[in-house]
């Protein structure tokens, strides 16, 4: 367990996280905290003046050196890269840096059982499911947290104690791992997304496999079989490797096929149950139940309530989600579509001519793959935020391209085309240009087909 009783503990970034953090810190008696972010005091939230009234010191308009110079361990939440003057600063003055998810873990008994999920998509419906199927066995024993609802710092100052932790965590959480060791690991895809923060894909997947750095032969990680880098990332892992497929037959591991979930042995198949009555299809949900699955079958859970918990479950808001259907249109809102890949999953679930809904803050992302992908059914695209230029200057070479200068101006566009069935939001950009998350961009799409059925 790491000491910090008495030590000057400096968290760097004032969101979710760093707050969680900031908390925990105060907590296990460190003598000083200071939660440093580059907003000024008035916009670092409602929380702030409750946090300086415990004690923990506030440091606005951007990270000082010497608190840097000052901390004796610094905290890094995930949205802040590891770049930058107090980077630079902490690397000359041979300062420990532990990313939110490492300094929580450092505080954590080592009996609890922890379940990671990665990937560039799919990661929070997969960890939902898979906490919903331990919950329905093991009731208030499981908690779920990490990069989806409660920070693992926040689980741990719960008066409650957990036996297993659920954790959807992002490439971001897993930059400073040190000691994170999960019983289990999941990496459902790697594909290309946040070349803003990684220099190369290589980097951003090497991010991703230190899920799996620390762990040994009594633990296990969940690979696809269905992904590019499933060959380098079985070969860098040390622990029992657990295959899945949901395209594609495989001599061991777990496949999707005829509606039949089967775990393949030596090329033998043994059904484990059917899915025609999961409220989740598509192949790219199957692959996240297939997480679900592996996992309750290595905690040795009932296969048979198992089925009957993904039978329920309902995939969160803003994945491909079936809005509302106006005046012969049906609008899908999947505003976590983030990426070139999700873009791709969410086409795929629409069979109507529609059109595409693009845009939002760049992250130095190759539209030329998804060009190149869409059908002939996505009649028009809609382009909107802080890199629509460059994507109309893309798209419009094949097709009819819209602009919008706000969601309002998105809906009331795509209302008014004649030829389209399915209004698509999938951004395939962050949302932070116009936007506090994509949450908040998929509620205000929401609210503006609202608005458009109420006519």
């Amino acid at each position: 367990m790491l000491q910090i009783n008495g030590k000057t503990v400096l968290i760097v970034g004032a969101g979710k996280s760093g707050i969680s953090a900031a908390k925990l810190a105060l907590a296990k008696g460190a003598g000083k905290v200071i939660l440093s972010d580059i907003k000024p005091k008035n916009k670092m939230g409602a929380e702030i003046e409750a946090l300086e009234k415990k004690g923990i010191i506030i440091e606005a308009n951007g990270h000082r050196d010497f608190s840097v110079v000052e901390a004796d361990l610094i905290v890094q939440s995930p949205g802040v890269p590891l770049a930058g003057s107090w980077y630079e600063t902490a690397k000359r003055n041979n300062k420990e840096i532990y990313g939110e998810i490492e300094f929580a873990y450092q505080f954590m008994d080592k009996t609890a059982k922890i379940i990671a999920i990665t990937g560039t998509n799919g990661k929070t419906t997969a960890a939902m499911l898979t906490y919903e199927i331990l919950k329905a066995q093991l009731g208030d024993k499981v908690a779920l947290g990490g990069n989806i609802g409660t920070p693992l710092c926040d689980l741990l100052l719960e008066a409650h104690t957990y036996e297993y932790f659920v954790l959807e965590l992002s490439s971001f959480q897993l930059e400073t791992v040190k000691d994170f060791k999960p019983l289990v690991s999941s990496i459902l895809n790697i594909t290309e997304d946040h070349l803003d923060r990684y220099a190369s894909m290589q980097e951003y997947a090497e991010a991703k496999a230190k899920i799996f750095i620390n762990q040994g032969e009594q633990e296990h990680t969940i690979l696809n079989c269905d992904d590019k880098y499933v060959g380098i990332l079985s070969a860098m892992a040390k622990c029992d490797k657990i295959f899945f497929s949901v395209y594609n037959e495989i001599a061991n591991g777990y496949i999707h096929k005829d509606q039949t979930f089967y775990k393949v042995t030596e090329g033998s198949a043994k059904k484990i149950f059917d899915t025609t009555d999961m409220l989740m299809q598509g192949k790219h949900n199957f692959a996240d139940a297939l997480t679900g699955i592996i996992s309750a079958e290595i905690i040795g859970l009932d296969m048979g309530k198992v089925k009957e918990t993904l039978e329920k479950f309902k995939l969160a808001a803003h994945r491909i989600e079936v809005i509302a259907r106006v005046n012969g249109k049906k609008y899908i809102d999947d505003s976590k579509g983030t990426n070139i890949d999700a873009i791709m999953k969410a086409v795929d679930t629409v069979s109507e001519p529609m059109v595409l809904i693009l845009g939002g803050r760049e992250k130095n992302t190759d539209f030329m793959p998804l060009f190149n992908y869409l059908p002939a059914r996505v009649k028009h695209i809609i382009v909107f935020g802080e890199n629509r230029e460059k994507l109309k200057n893309i798209f419009n070479k094949k097709f009819s391209v819209l602009e919008a200068k706000d969601m309002e101006a998105v809906v009331e566009i795509a209302a008014a085309l004649s030829d389209v069935e399915a209004v698509l939001l999938s951004p395939g950009c962050a949302s932070f240009d116009m936007f506090d998350d994509y949450t908040h961009r998929g509620n205000e799409f929401k609210k503006f087909v609202n608005r458009q059925a109420a006519k």
